[in-house]
């Protein structure tokens, strides 16, 4: 005589399986999440770079030049903003 098999816990497979699915599900959030973080700083570096430049070449008209610096150094803020962790 065999004794009879213990009913299956299907409830802990699909517990494993659905924690499992959220994991999955989060980490491709936050790879997303990072990789926008990450093009937003890259252009945020050229916008600063690209305002550096025209802060140099402008540099002869003290009205552009003085608009054109407080630019810049919003731009430099926030990219610092931008960089330290929170």
């Amino acid at each position: 005589m065999n004794a009879p098999e213990p009913p299956s816990s299907n409830g802990l497979r699909y517990l494993a399986v659905g924690v499992l699915g959220i994991a999955v599900l989060l980490g491709f959030y936050f790879i997303q999440l990072n990789a926008k973080v990450d093009r937003q700083r890259e252009e945020a570096a050229e916008r600063l770079t690209l305002c550096r430049h025209l802060e140099a070449v402008v540099g002869a008209t003290a009205s552009s030049r003085e608009a054109l610096q407080e630019t810049c150094k919003q731009l430099s803020e926030q990219l610092l903003e931008s960089a330290t962790p929170d």
